[in-house]
């Protein structure tokens, strides 16, 4: 029996060698992964198959003890009885559960088929035994996960279980039974003993590729991750010489590329690497390859002379990958990564490639959706500002209609106010952000047309900090403020009406509160009051929804604007936003262009 083991472990080797060529086949790694086609099922079908057939030609051939055969068999007949003690099963067993039951039952079928051709009295029972392993090994894959099925002593496991159903089945199949059950019972354990250990060395085998296939694929994942991190504020702003210029240089850091180029649908933005092979970028014909690329946007390999288009044998390029840039699935551009030696463009940075391909359309898109957003906010704050004009034009001609007659100078003195009013107001529609200083000229220009009319009626107080003159805020922010305390707040008083503004730094932000002794704002109404227009005879409240949506637009979630009013004794307005600052010489000179 030892010399036996000894014999089918020396076969084994050459199995076991089989197999790990079997690995370096692209078909059973998709088999591996749950994407075997079924061409891809009928070549593991044949390739199994084939691995049962090598374990039957290299199995030992058993002479039965002739003292247990039964009188009256001749010499030839009892040659007859003799057997194989093969290792046709690790194919079958292993190809079952990888590959499922047609890849199981197929495989079976070859090596039991062959193994039936060898002849021996147990012929039929190996065939049918063997086709039986096959199609249990693929039932069981269809009960166990992948994970399981990749876990070698699982797989030893259960192919124990196989091949010992298969050595007690081999008398019930056979005539002999007597014949069969010595030849078992002498042949069994070692052919148990060696088929299961080739098929644990295959499954260690099988596993540490998939291992090392997962390993190489996550350390690709967390390249493309990384190049995409230090790609991702470029990127972002669209595809331009200056982006570009930076992404490639990124490119040619951490990738094998020797040269990279990155081009938009007619022209080349930016390329960056070897300066040997700039100069001969010319003798490289890719232009119907790049068309090709942007036609289908798929990515297009090209390693060979004539795929090149090159004459010049000395010619340093030898591989080039164009990957498509795409932004809603349409090609906006290619990225070009040139190699000196085919090999560099392996699978590992194909597969890179293809990453970045999916990174880097999706931060296109990102930007291109951050920049119509952005011109949709501007458009949006410009209109929201072009409703504050007619609000305040019509009452301050009011105010100075009436006064044209009585008194002319006075009047001439308050067109002088609305136009520093309307002047700031031309400018601020330009502008996202003005110098507070700019604003209160406005609060103060209108505070003037309001006094006028209602002489000593109105009392303004400011409070403002020096260094918070030219911190940026909105344009129209505290004005219609204080418009709105004394047309609504102030409506039912007639003295004593006080407004005060105080601006002051908390830390980072700047906040803003005007205060009015007015007469308040229900509480009803104050829930709603800068979330929606609200009919009323007093008013709608568009002002403060304005605001309130403008401080929105322009500072985001960091913005905090709060209203706490009592009826009868006023209302408090507060702003919190960001503190932003910005040179005065700049402003003027937006203001200027504008």
């Amino acid at each position: 029996m030892l010399d036996l083991i000894y014999q089918m472990i020396w076969r084994m080797c050459m199995i076991v060698t089989i197999a790990f060529l079997i690995t370096r086949l692209n078909v059973f790694r998709q088999m591996i992964n749950q994407r075997l086609s079924w061409s891809g099922k009928l070549i593991m079908v044949f390739v199994f198959g084939i691995f049962g057939i090598i374990g039957n030609y290299t199995g030992v051939v058993i002479h039965p003890d002739v003292s247990k055969i039964p009188l009256g068999y001749s010499e030839h007949s009892i040659e007859s009885f003799t057997a194989i003690a093969d290792t046709r099963n690790i194919g079958v067993i292993i190809g079952g559960i990888l590959g499922g039951p047609a890849v199981g039952i197929g495989a079976g079928m070859i090596a039991g088929g062959h193994r039936f051709l060898l002849g021996g009295f147990i012929s039929t029972a190996t065939l049918i035994l063997t086709v039986l392993g096959g199609f249990i090994a693929g039932w069981i894959n269809w009960k166990i996960t992948y994970k399981e099925r990749i876990q070698p002593t699982l797989i030893l496991m259960i192919g124990v279980l196989i091949l010992l159903i298969q050595i007690i089945l081999v008398p019930v199949f056979t005539e002999s039974h007597k014949v069969a059950f010595q030849l078992i019972k002498f042949s069994g354990l070692p052919i148990i003993i060696v088929n299961g250990i080739g098929i644990w060395i295959c499954a260690l085998i099988f596993y540490s590729v998939i291992r090392e296939e997962e390993k190489t694929k996550a350390i690709q994942t967390q390249k493309a991750l990384f190049i995409a991190n230090k790609t991702l504020p470029f990127f972002r702003q669209g595809l331009n010489e200056y982006s570009c210029e930076k992404v490639a240089r990124i490119l040619c850091t951490y990738t094998n590329a020797d040269y990279v180029a990155i081009t938009d649908i007619t022209d080349v933005l930016a390329h960056i690497g070897n300066r040997k092979i700039y100069d001969h970028l010319l003798q490289v014909n890719d232009q119907d390859a790049t068309k090709q690329v942007l036609q289908t946007g798929e990515i297009l390999t090209l390693k060979s002379m004539s795929e090149l288009s090159i004459n010049n044998s000395q010619c340093p390029i030898k591989a080039i990958i164009i990957v498509p840039l795409l932004v809603q699935e349409k090609p906006v551009g290619t990225l070009k990564l040139y190699y000196t030696s085919p090999y560099k463009l392996n699978d590992a940075e194909q597969e890179l490639a293809e990453g970045l391909k999916v990174l880097f359309s999706t931060q296109l898109a990102i930007g291109e959706i951050e920049s119509h957003k952005a011109l949709l906010q501007n458009a949006k704050i410009k209109a929201l500002q072009a409703q504050i004009h007619p609000h305040f034009l019509f009452n301050s001609i009011n105010v100075i209609v009436a006064l044209c007659k009585r008194d002319p100078l006075f009047a001439r003195k308050l067109l002088i106010q609305l136009s520093t009013f309307l002047r700031n107001n031309t400018s601020a529609t330009t502008q996202t952000l003005i110098p507070i200083e700019k604003e209160m000229e406005s609060v103060m220009a209108y505070f003037s047309l309001e006094q006028a009319r209602f002489p000593e009626r109105y009392t303004l107080k400011t409070t403002i900090h020096p260094s918070m003159e030219t911190a940026m805020i909105p344009p129209f922010t505290i004005q219609p403020l204080v418009e709105n305390a004394i047309v609504h707040g102030f409506s039912e008083r007639s003295k004593n009406e006080t407004i005060e503004i105080t601006i002051l730094n908390e830390g980072d932000f700047l906040k803003i509160s005007i205060e009015d002794n007015g007469i308040g704002i229900p509480r009803e109404r104050l829930r709603l009051l800068g979330s929606k227009a609200i009919g009323s005879n007093k008013g709608t409240g568009i002002a403060i929804q304005n605001i309130r949506e403008r401080l929105s637009l322009v500072f985001g979630t960091e913005a905090i604007f709060s209203i706490k009013s009592q009826v009868n004794k006023g209302t408090i307005i507060s702003i919190m936003a960001p503190l932003q600052y910005e040179r005065m010489e700049e402003y003027r000179d937006k203001s200027l262009l504008g």
